[in-house]
């Protein structure tokens, strides 16, 4: 079920500050990549040029490695349960869509092109889990796919409640005034990248993750990633 809309006048406090990137980024492996994520219907798949030379380290040297062995985690962010996830995400695309798709060459260097992820629900292009953007650089004179960067929530399901009530001791308790568990999707927006990596995005990626948690931090303040724009 989708989460209630949140009142605009009490923000939830924001979680802890996203970790960040810089670290993780100083350090990346070579290991065999993995397939691209669907993306939504209606939304075009990003062409898949040849990756060129990538600079890259050892695998033992690898930091942020998911346990899957197949991403490296760059960030990620804990989203209260009271946001809903699906503004949330809307907003998010919304900023990309316009920093990334629109501005990505002139404000980080790089060409790039923003896609939702599919939910996996056919004809339901509202409903997306994240966003993946696609970073083009320049490898002798001819322009290539460097980055494939995911932006999307994790699985955990996160409990939600709406009061508090008195347990059989007379304690107070979270609860919901249905009496039933309720959830959210999601704990944590993560932003990741499959390897193996190509290090010449890193400078732009490092920028480009700066600037997003700086939106994701207006969103918990102000319930929009443009508040200056208002």
């Amino acid at each position: 079920p989708h989460p209630r809309s949140l009142h605009r006048t009490r923000r939830p406090t924001p979680p802890r500050h996203p970790v960040m990137a810089s670290a993780v980024l100083a350090s990346s492996v070579a290991v065999r990549g993995t397939p691209l994520a669907p993306t939504a219907a209606g939304k075009r798949t990003p062409v898949r040029a040849a990756r060129g030379r990538a600079v890259v380290t050892r695998a033992g040297e690898i930091a942020g490695l998911t346990e899957c062995g197949k991403f490296q985690e760059l960030c990620k962010a804990e989203i209260p349960g009271k946001i809903p996830r699906h503004d949330f995400l809307k907003q998010m695309y919304r900023y990309m869509e316009i920093s990334y798709g629109d501005n990505g060459l002139a404000q980080y260097g790089k060409r790039m092109q923003v896609d939702l992820l599919s939910n996996g629900k056919d004809g339901d292009d509202e409903l997306t889990n994240g966003m993946l953007v696609t970073l083009f650089g320049n490898k002798d004179g001819e322009e290539v796919e460097i980055c494939e960067l995911l932006c999307e929530m994790d699985l955990e399901l996160v409990p939600i409640y709406d009061t508090l009530m008195p347990n059989s001791e007379g304690e107070l308790v979270k609860t919901n005034r249905s009496g039933k568990d309720e959830f959210v999707n999601g704990r944590y927006f993560v932003i990741k990248r499959p390897v193996p990596v190509d290090e010449t995005a890193n400078p732009a990626l490092k920028q480009m993750i700066k600037d997003m948690t700086l939106a994701i931090n207006k969103y918990y303040a102000f319930g929009s990633c443009f508040s200056d724009d208002n």
